[in-house]
């Protein structure tokens, strides 16, 4: 059998819980409920497109060293902080220095 990975689960479990209203539910009684804001959006991480990446075993540990410091140092306010939001952050760095650099040559 094959195994399922977490994302997979999860959406599962996000699909059933949606699909499990209360009993007696129905179209009519829809607009006196309130506002989706009670549904659980998805995790941000499910929003994500999968991506494989090598590291070093150098880079695996600056990294998680360094997600580990910014937890602590943000004492629980807000997200939790990866080696994955590292990663993110660093190629949205990449990205906008090269676009920024473009932008400054002018065109042949």
């Amino acid at each position: 059998m094959k195994r399922k990975r977490l994302a997979e689960l999860v959406k599962e479990e996000t699909e059933a819980l949606r699909e499990a209203s209360p009993a007696g539910e129905g179209p009519e009684e829809a607009p006196t409920r309130e506002a989706p804001s009670e549904e659980r959006p998805l995790p941000p991480y499910l929003t994500y497109v999968r991506k494989e990446c090598r590291l070093r075993p150098d880079q695996l540990d600056a990294l998680t060293a360094l997600a580990r410091r910014l937890n602590r140092e943000r004492r629980g306010n807000g997200e939790r902080i990866t080696e994955n939001t590292l990663i993110r952050w660093a190629v949205d760095l990449l990205l906008e220095r090269f676009e920024s650099k473009n932008l400054e040559r002018p065109e042949p």
